[in-house]
């Protein structure tokens, strides 16, 4: 929705949007210096490298620009998506190198695609294969990509391998089934949060880049409040500008005031209270920590102490015919916590509209079901949901479906579904979602599916243009193949 806004505050172009655009990388905050070091990397070295970084913080960003600059001898295979099985894989890798795409066993297709790779070195043509999102990886898939590492002539690896995943990809390498896959990462890169000063920079220059030329577009108390609540990452300091941009535009003010940070947090869900270490150093952190529980260490012992001497303290009497009062504050905290994000609402209302009905976030702690579907749309929801789950049922019976879809929730239930349907038909056409019950890391889910692509790239088009209220739940492109073969209930 940014492009609202635009005209009013003199801009060329969107300057928070998500999607990852190379025009705007910032090479503050050591992401310059990791830049680099990935494309010597990517030049010379001869192994696994790995880049760790959290959720919105640019990881895709840093690699999609690292793969823009590489040489002309170097060929680069980008896969964006993890979920591929250990046979997909390898043809996704020759079909990115331009081999036919002709059914073959996993054999054979590793045969030439070995082949390719010769071929490719005979001519002094090197190629790297770049993973993003390499921490949701299966297991299989991890030891299949550390195969390719074996690769090589007497000299020389055929292929490297760069994986790009947010730190449970640390986590994931840490299984002892892929301890050979972890030793042959031979560099490791931490791609940090911001800190204020360098997330104030990073506003600045994305502003600049988009075409402001003026003075200071945030005042101090609202730049002061959007840095504590964005905690550093660059995703959620993108959505809180945006929306502060957009509340400032609805009220037809120049500059954007704390009042308007305020709502964009609202929208968001984002809570401003909680402390923002970024970049802090490791020791003042642990000092700061040591400082705090000591004090409280004491304070524990005084009173076990009081207790434990037989303190007047006594049990606070209560009335049987008194109303007890829950502590409404408390409660708002833990909302805020397990709430979902919002969908956005239109600029023209959102200094004083409410909300819109949240969309039901993946793998909710609290299920989604406690939330009733409103009575005017429950049984067109619930009558949707039984036509999703038996068309999505007829289709996977098909033995010889292929192609790909997008995977836009993992939900805890189908009562969640009823509610995800309601509003998420908003949006798009239900006559192309689909939904099945899935066994994933132990637990009964249901996952949610957008619409049937031929190739890869095409799934990919459809990825980028979904509207940014499905993208809450950070939607991935997954082949029928493979979700035919999932474990049912």
């Amino acid at each position: 929705m940014s492009f609202l806004y635009l005209k009013h505050f003199e801009l060329d172009k969107s300057p928070f949007q998500i999607t990852p655009d190379i025009d705007f990388f910032f090479s503050g905050s050591r992401r310059g210096g990791i830049l680099t070091a990935l494309l010597h990397v990517a030049c010379h070295e001869e192994g696994i490298a790995t880049a760790v970084a959290e959720v919105g913080s640019g990881k895709t960003l840093l690699a999609r620009l690292m793969i823009s600059r590489l040489p002309a001898d170097i060929s680069s295979v980008y896969l964006a998506n993890p979920c591929f099985s250990r046979d997909e894989i390898i043809s996704a890798i020759s079909r990115d190198l331009g081999l036919p795409n002709e059914p073959a066993t996993t054999e054979e297709n590793l045969a030439r695609l070995h082949q390719e790779l010769l071929r490719r070195h005979a001519l002094g043509l090197r190629v790297l294969l770049v993973i993003d999102e390499a921490h949701a990886m299966p297991l299989e898939s991890l030891e299949e990509v550390r195969l390719l590492s074996n690769l090589e002539t007497d000299r020389h690896k055929l292929v490297n391998i760069m994986l790009f995943g947010q730190p449970e990809l640390d986590t994931l390498l840490a299984d002892r089934r892929l301890r050979q896959v972890r030793d042959r990462v031979i560099h490791r890169f931490d791609l940090p949060a911001l800190p204020k000063d360098e997330a104030t920079a990073y506003i600045d220059h994305r502003l600049r880049v988009a075409g402001w030329h003026g003075g200071r577009l945030f005042t101090s108390t609202a730049m002061a409040l959007l840095l504590k609540a964005s905690h550093g990452r660059a995703r959620r300091i993108n959505l809180l500008a945006d929306k502060s941009l957009l509340a400032a535009y609805a009220e037809g003010v120049k500059q954007v005031e704390k009042r308007h940070v305020k709502i964009a947090c609202s929208e968001l869900h984002a809570d401003p209270t909680t402390g923002y270490m970024a970049g802090l150093p490791k020791w003042r952190t642990l000092l700061s920590s040591f400082a705090l529980a000591v004090p409280m260490a004491f304070l524990a012992v005084w009173i076990l102490g009081k207790y434990q001497a037989g303190s007047t303290i006594q049990p606070k009497r209560v009335d049987a015919n008194a109303t007890l009062s829950a502590p409404t504050n408390q409660v708002a905290v833990n909302d805020r916590a397990t709430e979902p994000l919002s969908i956005p609402i239109p600029a023209v209302t959102v200094a004083s509209a409410k909300p819109a009905t949240p969309l039901p976030s993946q793998h909710q702690s609290e299920p989604v079901a406690a939330r009733s579907v409103p009575d005017a749309h429950g049984n067109k929801n619930l009558s949707q949901t039984s036509e999703i789950v038996r068309r999505t049922e007829e289709l996977l019976n098909d033995k010889g479906l292929r192609g790909f879809t997008l995977q836009l929730a993992s939900l805890p239930s189908m009562a969640s579904l009823a509610e995800y349907v309601g509003v998420a038909s908003q949006h798009f056409d239900t006559s192309i979602v689909y939904a099945h019950n899935r066994t994933y890391n132990g637990k009964n889910l249901v996952a949610v599916y957008l619409g049937q692509y031929p190739t890869e790239q095409a799934a990919r088009d459809a990825l980028r243009d979904l509207p940014e209220p499905l993208n809450v739940n950070q939607p991935v492109i997954r082949t029928w193949v493979a979700i035919r073969q999932e474990p049912k209930p």
